[in-house]
């Protein structure tokens, strides 16, 4: 029988009454309570009180827990409770020294240990920068460090504990990480310490009768990739050497300082390219009419992240609330590697090939987009100004907060934007194994990328084309996007990774530009959105007008792109499946009249094509200057006739 499973048993007994069951029940849980709780408040006096009364209410409210199994996360909850209140009420503000601090765990430490290795360990100088780093962790941070990484709890579970949801448990771990990095380096410790560190404050604040056994924080609690994992267990004299050694590197280093507790601060802000994630929760809704009294269809927290910066690729999670965000509903996570919807109806996650559009048509936007591209996109989406109050960053002109007027079901409600808050951990799948998983993608999707023919007229001139598109960032990797398009016989572009070219029939250079140049205006569904966000977010990059439309068939959305100029206008008018996120085909309009298309057909099966379908190469030689790109007007002028002239 396991651990846990003696636990639950245990409990069991307990509930149903069994002589001395419950007073066994205490016994055997007070060591594990008071280790939790000592590690979050650091003080052996309080920690005896809290304990005490946390075991009172666990025995007063026993009958209450509905399931057996459960019973380490509800005890933690009555224990967090107790901590919390305790601080509420008292406000402690007293500052010790570290001399003072550090005596005072010696002593109490040497109560109830008497292990000769954690006796040597204790007065290793590497013991007591950590032990006073983790001084200056916030109370919360230690909880959900010690929840995880000593008491092996799995989010839900701190989710229970910490009384948050389980994605808002895991931002508080990934916070509390960075805290901890951050007090390591202010005792002259390399962050790179942090997996070793946490293993050593757990061993050093381990129960009495747990203490001959091995503590362990594993590189996987933590989702830290660190070869110092295996420092993690110092209770023998092999580890003791290393941590000895350890000391020895250490020597020189400044004295330790002690300093009050601060919030965990926003990192500032000077530039786009200092934005690696967004944090924030906006109020939607379905319909196209946007007033005062409209209801809300609920409240969406978002999560995005950048892995290559604000202009480059972004993941993102998404959980729906209820307006009031009391209850949870449907959840979509976009990362790296595929789209998943979770369907909370259905208790299903499915995996898709399209990414999160807007059930209204309404364009995606950033926190991080311009005052001036949002002004535009308002203006051409007719939105109903005055319903909304928005605040931006005086110096980055970035959205810090907005509050929404618009629901009855939600009135007023505020939206906090949070920028670099989180990191690549929170984009994992991370759904428990018993919620059965439907692959929905198509061949193409699953592989993670495909080889796409273009062939189409424009005028009196033939086109055709070929090239390579990756659905997914990571197969992006090693499959980079790269496009061939020959217009009649005078024109060629090509475009890959190693730049973008517009070429003469002779092969000779009209123009170079930067790679990714001509693909403005196409897909690009490993950037993170949905086609048919791209496509008009590029069209409002250059200020033009467009309009979007079901059609009939309901999976298929016309995207009109208008543009005006001396009298002379021009139509592109796409075709987007919304449900494989790829465009079908582009028809060209100048001044009301037919002027050809392009049409895209995707390869669900690669075999034995790769000799059809060879990234271009690029001379190295050629240095042409490398001109602004035009964006999605290169199109434009595709369909006018004056691509290259």
């Amino acid at each position: 029988m396991s651990e846990e499973q003696k636990w639950t048993e245990l409990v069991k007994l307990a509930q149903q009454g069994h002589d001395n069951s419950v007073d066994q029940l205490a016994h055997e849980a007070q060591g594990r309570l008071r280790a939790y709780v000592y590690r979050v408040t650091l003080d052996y006096e309080l920690t005896e009180d809290l304990s005490q009364e946390a075991l009172l209410q666990m025995v007063k409210s026993l009958d209450g827990l509905n399931k057996a199994e459960s019973f380490w996360p509800w005890m933690y909850r009555i224990a967090q409770s107790k901590i919390q209140q305790y601080y509420k009420t008292r406000r402690k503000t007293a500052l010790v020294s570290d001399s003072t601090f550090y005596q005072d765990f010696l002593s109490h430490r040497g109560d109830y240990q008497k292990d000769e290795g954690l006796q040597q360990l204790v007065h290793k100088d590497l013991s007591k920068k950590v032990m006073a780093a983790m001084k200056q962790v916030r109370q919360q941070y230690r909880a959900v460090l010690s929840l995880r990484c000593f008491e092996d709890l799995s989010y839900s579970d701190i989710a229970v504990t910490m009384q948050c949801s389980e994605v808002k448990a895991r931002v508080l771990f990934f916070r509390a990480k960075n805290a901890l990095k951050k007090e390591l380096g202010h005792q002259g410790l390399s962050k790179s310490l942090l997996l070793m560190s946490l293993g050593l404050f757990g061993r050093l604040t381990a129960p009495a009768e747990g203490s001959a056994s091995v503590v362990t924080v594993t590189a996987n609690t933590t989702q830290v990739g660190l070869t110092a994992a295996a420092l993690a267990t110092v209770s023998s004299r092999l580890g003791l050497t290393i941590l000895a050694t350890i000391a020895v590197v250490l020597i020189g280093i400044g004295g330790m300082s002690l300093r009050p507790e601060e919030p965990l601060l926003e990192p500032p802000l000077t530039s786009r390219s200092d934005v690696n994630s967004m944090h924030f929760t906006t109020q939607l809704r379905d319909n196209n009419p946007e007033s005062r009294g409209s209801l809300s269809k609920g409240a969406y927290e978002q999560w995005l992240y950048f892995p290559d910066g604000a202009d480059g690729p972004m993941f993102m999670r998404m959980q729906r609330w209820d307006p009031q965000q009391q209850n949870k509903l449907c959840a979509w996570l976009e990362d790296g590697q595929a789209n998943y919807y979770f369907d909370s109806g259905n208790d299903l996650v499915h995996i898709t090939n399209c990414r999160v559009c807007w059930s209204n048509l309404k364009v995606r936007r950033l926190p991080t987009d311009t005052a001036e591209f949002s002004e535009f996109l308002s203006n051409v989406e007719d939105n109903v100004k005055g319903l909304g109050s928005y605040v931006r960053d005086p110096k980055t002109g970035y959205l810090k907060s907005f509050v929404d007027y618009r629901f009855n079901n939600a009135p007023d409600f505020k939206t906090e934007y949070l920028y670099n808050t989180v990191g690549p951990e929170l984009f994992q799948y991370d759904r428990p194994a018993d919620i059965p998983i439907v692959d929905d993608r198509d061949p193409m999707h699953k592989r993670g990328w495909t080889y796409f023919r273009i062939n189409g007229t424009v005028g009196e001139q033939e086109i055709t084309g070929r090239g390579c598109i990756p659905f997914v960032y990571d197969a992006a990797k090693e499959h980079p996007a790269w496009l061939t398009l020959k217009i009649g016989d005078d024109v060629e572009i090509t475009d890959c990774s190693r730049g973008a070219y517009l070429r003469r029939g002779d092969k000779s250079i009209i123009a170079a530009y930067p790679a990714g140049t001509f693909f403005k205006g196409l897909a690009r569904p490993w950037m993170g959105m949905h086609t048919a966000n791209i496509v008009r977010r590029d069209a409002a990059e250059q200020r033009i007008w467009f309009r979007s439309e079901r059609a009939q068939n309901e999976t298929d959305v016309f995207v009109v792109i208008s543009h005006e100029e001396q009298q002379n206008s021009t139509d592109l008018i796409y075709t987007i499946d919304m449900e494989n996120d790829i465009i079908k085909n582009i028809t060209f309009d100048v001044n009301g009249q037919a002027r050809g298309s392009l049409i895209f057909s995707y390869l669900q099966e690669i075999d034995q094509l790769a000799n059809q379908f060879t990234e271009p190469a690029i001379s190295v030689g050629s240095r042409s200057p490398i001109q602004q790109s035009p964006g999605i007007k290169w199109l434009i002028y595709l369909a006018q006739g004056n691509l290259g002239k």
